[in-house]
C-alpha cells in the first residue's frame, strides 16, 4: 500500500468535516418549525427536529444536535422547546431563536383550543382516542430512531457509549428521576471526555 492510499481515508474525513453546513433564512426556519409544531402529535418531537435540521436539510451537525439535546434536558421547561431555541440561536442568533419558538408554538396554541371545542361537542369519541394512540405509537418510533442514531454515532467512543447506556438504563428502564441522573452523569461524562482529549493530544 502506498503512502497516498493510506492517507486517503484521513483526507476524506477532513474533507467531509470541511463541508460547510447549509445556511438558512428566517422564513425557512419559520416554515419548518411551524410545520413541525402543527403536525406533531403524541411526543417524539426531537425525532422530527433531528430529521428536519440534521438529516434532511443539513442545517446543524449531529454533534451540535446532541449537544443541544443535552443542554435542553438540563434546563427548566419543556425539552423540545429548549431545543428549538438552542438550534434557532445557533443558526441565526437571537432573532432565529425567537422566530423558531414563535413558529413552533403558534400553531399548536390555536389547534389545542380548536380541538378542545371539538372534543367538548363530541363527548366520548372512541375513534378519536384510537387515532391519537396510533399517532403516539408512530411518534415513539421516530423518537427511538434518534436514540439509535446516538448509539451508532458513539459506538467507536467507549466513553460516550458508556454514558449513553447508563442514561438509557437509569432513566428509560429504571425510571429514576432525571435530575439526580444528570447531576451524576454530567461530571462523569466531562471527566471521561477530558481524559480522552488529553490522551489524543499526546
Amino acid at each position: 500500500m502506498s503512502f497516498n492510499e493510506s492517507a486517503r481515508p484521513s483526507m476524506d474525513i477532513q474533507a467531509n468535516q470541511a463541508i460547510p453546513l447549509r445556511p438558512t433564512s428566517l422564513l425557512m426556519l419559520f416554515t419548518v418549525c411551524f410545520r413541525i409544531g402543527i403536525l406533531s402529535f403524541g411526543g417524539g418531537l426531537s425525532g422530527w427536529l433531528y430529521q428536519e435540521f440534521v438529516r434532511k436539510r443539513n442545517w446543524i451537525s449531529e454533534d451540535d444536535f446532541a449537544s443541544s439535546m443535552a443542554i435542553s434536558q438540563m434546563l427548566p421547561g419543556a425539552n423540545v422547546v429548549n431545543m428549538v431555541v438552542c438550534m434557532g440561536e445557533q443558526l441565526r442568533g437571537p432573532l432565529g431563536a425567537a422566530t423558531c419558538i414563535f413558529a413552533f408554538l403558534v400553531g399548536p396554541f390555536f389547534a389545542v383550543i380548536a380541538l378542545g371545542v371539538i372534543i367538548g361537542h363530541l363527548g366520548d369519541a372512541k375513534a378519536l382516542e384510537a387515532s391519537l394512540i396510533g399517532v403516539a405509537a408512530a411518534a415513539t418510533g421516530l423518537l427511538s430512531t434518534v436514540g439509535w442514531r446516538g448509539i451508532v454515532r458513539s459506538r467507536r467512543n467507549w466513553a460516550a457509549l458508556f454514558v449513553t447506556i447508563v442514561t438509557i438504563i437509569t432513566v428509560g428502564i429504571l425510571q429514576w428521576p432525571l435530575l439526580p441522573v444528570v447531576a451524576f452523569i454530567a461530571p462523569v461524562s466531562v471527566l471521561l471526555r477530558w481524559k480522552r482529549g488529553a490522551a489524543d493530544a499526546r
